[in-house]
């Protein structure tokens, strides 16, 4: 029983857990003489979801989120509702994601979707005298609603969070190269007598996670510098030398949202230039 949704659900799953269950669960179709067989895959895949959802909106994270609220009003526990929120915008708040990046409608709306596709796996986990003994034609056709339910959750979930995502790169760049372009890591300093950073141009970003309070940038780029050998006088006599070069460089960075993205903190995790090749 491989079709074309079972291995894109697949793909989805973020752990070997996830993959593991998802595997079991589609194991308890094949029990022909089991009368709950159906019950079970349907509880399987609902609980599947539940560990989905959670892997991607810890407790402590979630829990410091500004706009985290106890929904549920029992201490220490977290709504789905919550736990959709952080797995699609992280700490930010409706206000910045409506003012900063999309409108907060269309977010609200895939929400709604998700929540949708959540009672769609609720709807047969409980046993009951019209969910009892299924028979083969029923089991099919509510095992093909299932996993378009949970595949549907799936994707929109990872979906809408990546359109928060797309819609910040332009606008982090910039952050990026305001805040870091005067950094540079010791490495160059054994280079040479004296440097100059001339430009640092990032080529590649990767916006890795954003957290209750932080985003993690991943960057890699190449930095252009001056090395001079000898001081200034020693270059005026003829006896000094300098040369313009450039090294590839990895950067990890947080970003500390703000109310606006003009007024985030950003902070140098490290910044690693290779300079590797200059010694070979």
């Amino acid at each position: 029983m491989e079709s074309t949704e079972i291995s894109q659900i697949k793909t989805l799953l973020k752990s070997q857990f996830e993959k593991d269950l998802f595997d079991a669960s589609l194991e308890n179709l094949k029990e022909k003489n089991n009368k709950i067989r159906f019950n079970n895959f349907a509880y399987s895949i609902r609980e599947l979801s539940r560990h989905f959802l959670h892997n991607l909106s810890p407790d402590e994270e979630v829990q410091k989120c500004v706009w985290y609220k106890n929904e549920t009003e029992i201490a220490g526990q977290i709504s789905r509702g919550e736990r959709i929120k952080y797995a699609i915008q992280g700490g930010l708040t409706d206000k910045f994601v409506d003012e900063e990046i999309i409108e907060i409608e269309t977010i609200i709306q895939r929400k709604k979707e998700i929540k949708d596709c959540v009672e769609i796996l609720n709807k047969y986990t409980h046993i009951n005298p019209k969910t009892f003994d299924v028979s083969q034609v029923n089991i099919d056709r509510y095992t093909e609603q299932i996993l378009s339910a949970f595949k549907k959750f799936a994707e929109t979930i990872e979906n809408t969070h990546n359109i928060i995502i797309d819609e910040l790169y332009e606008k982090i760049q910039d952050e990026f190269i305001q805040h870091s372009l005067y950094e540079i890591a010791d490495s160059v300093d054994i280079l040479a007598t004296h440097h100059n950073l001339e430009e640092i141009s990032p080529t590649k970003y990767h916006i890795s996670k954003i957290e209750s309070k932080t985003m993690k940038i991943e960057t890699d780029g190449v930095v252009y510098v001056r090395l001079q050998w000898g001081s200034n006088s020693d270059l005026r006599k003829d006896i000094g030398a300098e040369m313009h070069t450039s090294f590839p460089f990895n950067c990890n960075i947080n970003v500390e949202i703000n109310k606006t993205l003009e007024d985030a903190t950003v902070e140098i995790e490290d910044f690693l230039i290779d300079t590797s090749d200059w010694y070979e």
